[in-house]
Order: C-alpha cells, then sequence, then structure tokens
C-alpha cells in the first residue's frame, strides 16, 4: 500500500493492511445508479467485478463499499484491459449525514493513482431550457464553498485552477457515448451548451427562493455532489467529468407543495441506461488524451511559506 500522505493528521487513524489497488480509471456512483447493483444488473458483456464489499482507512475514517472492476481489452479504445474503481453514492455512509465522505473517496482515488473520474448523480434543472430526462454534462461549476473538505495539504503548498475543472476530452468522449444509448426522445447537452453546475450540500431538495437565487447567478443545474467531487479530482491531478440527468424540472420547484419535485419514473427509467454510458464511456478514455487537466494544480515557490 502506497505511504501515507506527509500532510496526514497527527493522531489520525492508522492505515489499514489492505492493499489499496492500482487503478487508472474511476467512476464515482450516485443518484443515477441508484436501485441497481452496479454492475452487475447491467450483465455488460466484458465487465468482470474483481473485488467487491472493500473498505479502507483513511487519515479521515474509513470508506466502505468499493469494487474493483475489469473491462476487457475488447471493450476498451486501447485493445488493453482496465481496472476500475467504483464505490457506493458518492462513498456516503449509511447510517449519517457526512459531507467528509467526498474528501475519503478522492484520497484513496489519489492513493491507487487514478487519472480518470466519472461521476454518476442525478439533478435538478435551474434553466426552463433544460427538461426531465435531459442528459446534461457540465462546462463548469458554482461552488460558493468553495469545497470545505480539502485534500490540499495546507495553504502554501499547491495552486489549483478553477479554469477547466471538467475535461474537455471526457467531457468529448461522456457526449459521444449518451448520444449512442440515451433515448431519441429526450436530449444530451454537452460540452457546447456550456452548462454550470451549481452545489448545495443537501440533503434538502433546493427551495424556490435558492433555484431563482443560483439561476440569478449563472447555473443550469443543481446537486449535492458534482462540484466538491470536481474540486478534489483537480487537487489530486486527474481528469473529471459527470455523467448525470434531471429528475427534477425547474417549473416543479414552484408548482404547489403537493407536486412531487422529483419527477415520477425518471430515475427508474433512466438508471440503467446512465449506468451504462458510465461504463462504455470509462472503457473509450484514452489513457493519454494530451489535455492540461494534471497540469492545473501547480507547485507554489517554497518561499512562500519559508520567508515569514
Amino acid at each position: 500500500m502506497a505511504a501515507a500522505p506527509q500532510h496526514q493528521a497527527k493522531g489520525s487513524p492508522a492505515m489499514s493492511t489492505r492493499s489499496i489497488p492500482s487503478a487508472e480509471f474511476a467512476i464515482v456512483c450516485g443518484s443515477a445508479n441508484w436501485g441497481l447493483r452496479f454492475p452487475d444488473d447491467l450483465d455488460e458483456p466484458g465487465v468482470t467485478v474483481v473485488a467487491r464489499d472493500l473498505e479502507f482507512d483513511t487519515p479521515w475514517g474509513s470508506s466502505g463499499d468499493w469494487k474493483v472492476l475489469e473491462i476487457d481489452g475488447s471493450k476498451t479504445v486501447d485493445g488493453r484491459s482496465r481496472s476500475v474503481l467504483t464505490v457506493f453514492s458518492h462513498g456516503w455512509p449509511l447510517d449519517r449525514i457526512d459531507h467528509e465522505a467526498n474528501r475519503r473517496v478522492f484520497w484513496l482515488l489519489q492513493e491507487a493513482g487514478v487519472r480518470k473520474v466519472i461521476a454518476c448523480s442525478t439533478a435538478g434543472s435551474l434553466n426552463r431550457a433544460i427538461l426531465e430526462r435531459d442528459f446534461v454534462i457540465a462546462s463548469d461549476m458554482l461552488e460558493l464553498t468553495q469545497t470545505q473538505y480539502s485534500l490540499l495539504p495546507n495553504r502554501f503548498r499547491y495552486d489549483c485552477s478553477g479554469k477547466q475543472l471538467v475535461c474537455p476530452h471526457c467531457a468529448a468522449v461522456m457526449e459521444r457515448t449518451a448520444k449512442a444509448f440515451w433515448p431519441a426522445d429526450s436530449r444530451v447537452f454537452g460540452p457546447r451548451a456550456q452548462l454550470v453546475a451549481a452545489h448545495a450540500w443537501g440533503p434538502r431538495l433546493t427551495s424556490p427562493a435558492e433555484v431563482t437565487a443560483y439561476r440569478t447567478l449563472g447555473a443550469d443545474f443543481i446537486n449535492h455532489s458534482l462540484a466538491p467531487e470536481a474540486t478534489l479530482a483537480r487537487e489530486i491531478g486527474a481528469c473529471f467529468v459527470n455523467c448525470a440527468f434531471i429528475t427534477a424540472a425547474f417549473q416543479n420547484y414552484f408548482a404547489p407543495p403537493e407536486v412531487n419535485v422529483l419527477g415520477e419514473g425518471v430515475l427508474s427509467d433512466m438508471k440503467f441506461t446512465a449506468s451504462r454510458i458510465a461504463l462504455h464511456a470509462i472503457a473509450a478514455f484514452e489513457r493519454d488524451s494530451g489535455c492540461l487537466c494534471a497540469n492545473l494544480r501547480s507547485l507554489q515557490p517554497d518561499s512562500h511559506a519559508e520567508r515569514r
């Protein structure tokens, strides 16, 4: 197992003796996959679950519900088999609300050597033109908290640019893959749409006043996971893209209280397709796409901390 990072807090729990598997690719499952056993229930040819029910210790506690998948070389863009780490629903514990879970997940992805990350989720529309059942790929993030649970060792070690939180190569692959699978009577919004994803920690759904505020700020859709995961991916130098679809229509936020904000049957109708898109996209990513993502985390000069 990789050595504990230098920024591990004094008195933090000892690392597990279980080895963290090496992998270049990861799928962070979320509400887009709820109600199915991923990837087993997809019965996707060439995809094998190598290990399941894994749990690892991190400097901030344990993280469970991990699996290791193997995608056969006959299904990948480079003809080589690839290992993929997956975790259930953003790494959220089942027994409590714990917003720090994202940090534990991405610390483990960093230790595993992951370079490409897909985050699966559902979302609520903040834009009248984006409809229930539309597939949405973010181009930018609106996260006013700036991720409370950072992985960076301190304020003086790294700069992390916010200019490109979503990898353009991965987004292009995601769009092509989604258009091949998504139902023809719904739409796929890719990078050219320049959609902005807003963040709220949840678990409460967004209020009408918040919808109006976020829309005024320029956001097109919102959920509880995507923006902090994009920031943490930048902090570990990995490429990032989302795999998401709309379950809450814009007008539903303003409807009478008896109207459910979440559209009826949307998740059950779309979860298998979205999950299949994630698997096919992760198999289609180039190992070296020539993007700038890894370079957008840069070392600061030692003098910033030493000359004081």
